[in-house]
């Protein structure tokens, strides 16, 4: 297996398929093909929604000039909630740097599959997604882990609650899998280790810790440590 247990700080450095993020509820839409939540600079992502995608929130880079085509991030909250507003910080800190996406996971990958390449979202790699999610959302970031679509997961403070869920779960992951944790204090802590030291040989797999218990950073400007992380 290719491990590495690092802090969250250094993964800063490795983790570098930083896109949008997502989920929670848009507003209703003018008839256009989009419309911006958020305010924009050169150095914010934009925030959308979009009337293909009703329920989702969209962000995505202000300026995607010099990007080619750029990869999707799949998101779910903590708590399973659909609020969009949960990890805004931490998703404008992603959003500004790569493309786009939501919740309800495989909805949102349906949808990228099929408006990649298309009008505003002419960039938009859908060869690579990745499904992530924190606390709940990082278990139903798992319930992706067999869709040939997805290309990688990332569990955000989360793990399977049982031994059996690991086994069942985790041993049948063969995708690069990434973990972030709070550290012991972190309710998941156990929970996200023992999956990370059941992740087949051969798949790529690192866990991060930074003592941050398990509501993270999120909430911090820019999405703190966990944001730079991402």
């Amino acid at each position: 297996m290719l491990r590495n247990t690092l802090s969250i700080q250094i993964l800063a450095l490795l983790f570098t398929t930083a896109l949008a993020l997502p989920q929670g509820t848009g507003t209703p839409l003018a008839p256009s093909n989009t419309s911006t939540l958020g305010a924009a600079t050169s150095s914010e992502p934009t925030i959308v929604s979009d009337p293909t995608l009703p329920g989702h929130t969209i962000y995505r880079p202000f300026d995607m000039t010099n990007y080619n085509t750029l990869p999707v991030i799949v998101w779910g909250n903590g708590a399973c909630s659909a609020d969009s507003d949960t990890h805004r910080t931490f998703h404008r800190r992603l959003g500004k740097h790569r493309s786009t996406a939501p919740e309800m996971m495989t909805e949102l990958i349906d949808w990228a599959q099929g408006n990649a390449g298309r009008g505003e979202y002419v960039k938009m790699n859908a060869s690579k997604i990745a499904a992530a999610g924190m606390s709940c959302g990082g278990l139903e970031a798992y319930e992706q882990a067999q869709d040939e679509r997805v290309s990688a997961i990332g569990t955000f403070n989360s793990g399977q609650f049982t031994e059996q869920g690991t086994q069942e779960v985790v041993s049948k992951v063969m995708k690069p899998i990434f973990f972030f944790l709070g550290g012991p204090s972190d309710i998941a802590y156990e929970n996200g280790m023992r999956d990370f030291d059941a992740v087949p040989e051969g798949v790529p797999t690192w866990v991060g810790n930074v003592d941050t218990g398990h509501l993270g950073t999120y909430s911090e400007p820019k999405g703190g440590v966990y944001g730079a992380a991402a």
